[in-house]
């Protein structure tokens, strides 16, 4: 019986900003500075308890939004706080399970739901599916697997496609520099192989395919698709629109609508629109999810704490989560103003990426087809016990059916 909304309120009391906690730590720290700590070693075991009757708390809250369906119990219960639940998604299949646990937390061993020192919102999410599969199936090895396949899956998504910025930004500095080629916004590859003006590295045949497609795509659909030339030669001074500066082109439109008398609300609304269709659809949505992205590691890196503290407990792994955000923003930076600082940014924060995630995870590469083999065993063993009980559970009822009938 309870409230979880007033025990999650109680323990931001506990350990909000500016509550107890923070308040004890400000005790503590104007006594150092006043050469009086000494007199405050009787309330040194209330930061302890106000940290655990806080995560207490919460657990407690957690339980009863579990019993009621809430998605986030899991997370709740594990020592987030609410605000921390940004970005990320528990596969449905992992939420049954940890949910599932947290609702008969009296009953059942929920110790791996819990949040490990030093673990991110973001771990916790990669680690959980893998740790649910072996609690059901009773074979850590199978659990480290899941895990596995789940880590580096990721890596196969996102790693080459950091070498791949890294690698063309530094082929078009390289033109940019050397013979004045207009940098190319990332993300626009596709529209510019609808436009006909697909890069040299692009096979003919594609590129003729693409070229003909976008001849025949209705301009204004097309236009919409990977923004408008147009603008970018009216308001950006470029002749394509993957060419140019989107803040700049609302800027200036907004600009010429305040000086044909527009009011500030409607200037604004003018330029970010013409900022838009220049950009196209694919090239905004592109920039839309780097900023997420960008967004969802800062708070990963934040929930890290103390900088050196955390290199000094995972290493290659802070450098590519730090290194993660800066390219995610920088790539952002660049799909929205290419020119030499974002898309040199975006260049070497991807190349820095890309090394120290695979550095981070070259273990689990090299562990990894044995463990496959080794759950493989595991399941051959499974499979042929369920087929023996079958046999002997075919035997049983042929001897009854004899008696029956003999």
């Amino acid at each position: 019986m309870g409230n979880p909304d007033d025990l999650e309120h109680l323990a931001a009391l506990f350990d909000g900003r500016g509550k107890l906690g923070d308040r004890l730590d400000e005790a503590f720290t104007q006594a150092s500075s006043l050469g009086v700590r000494d007199k405050l070693a009787p309330l040194r075991p209330m930061v302890r308890w106000t940290d655990d009757t806080a995560v207490d708390l919460r657990r407690r809250a957690a339980i009863l939004r579990a019993e009621d369906g809430d998605p986030r119990a899991a997370a709740l219960y594990a020592g987030f706080k609410p605000e921390e639940l940004r970005g990320g998604g528990l596969p449905p299949e992992a939420m049954l399970i940890a949910n599932a646990s947290v609702a008969d937390a009296s009953e059942s061993d929920t110790a791996w739901l819990r949040r490990k020192p030093g673990e991110t919102y973001q771990d916790w999410l990669q680690r959980i599916p893998g740790d649910a599969i072996a609690k059901v199936s009773g074979d850590k090895n199978l659990g480290e697997v899941v895990g596995d396949y789940i880590t580096l899956t990721a890596l196969a998504s996102t790693v080459p496609g950091a070498f791949k910025v890294a690698a063309a930004g530094t082929l078009h500095l390289i033109k940019y520099f050397k013979n004045g080629t207009f940098l190319k916004a990332p993300g626009t590859t596709l529209a510019q192989i609808l436009k006909g003006r697909a890069p040299s590295y692009i096979p003919a045949q594609v590129a003729r395919l693409g070229g003909t497609i976008g001849a025949r795509t209705p301009p204004a659909i097309l236009s919409a698709l990977t923004g408008s030339d147009t603008l970018a030669q009216l308001h950006g001074g470029k002749l394509w629109a993957w060419e140019t500066n989107v803040l700049k082109v609302g800027k200036n439109v907004s600009a010429a609508s305040r000086a044909a008398g527009a009011g500030r609300l409607g200037a604004f609304a003018g330029g970010a629109g013409a900022a838009l269709r220049t950009a196209g659809w694919w090239r905004a949505a592109g920039a839309g999810g780097g900023a997420v992205s960008t967004v969802v590691g800062a708070v990963d890196v934040w929930q890290e704490g103390n900088p050196a503290t955390a290199f000094k407990r995972e290493g290659a792994g802070y450098v590519s989560k730090v290194s993660g955000v800066a390219f995610n923003a920088s790539l952002t930076a660049a799909m929205i103003a290419p020119n030499p600082v974002t898309i040199g940014a975006a260049a070497v924060t991807g190349a820095v990426y890309g090394v120290a995630t695979i550095v981070d995870n070259w273990e689990t590469v090299k562990r990894f087809p044995g463990k496959v083999a080794d759950a493989g065993a595991w399941a051959g063993k499974k499979a042929g016990e369920g087929a023996e009980k079958l046999s002997d559970g075919a035997k049983a009822l042929g001897r009854k059916l004899g008696g029956l009938f003999g």
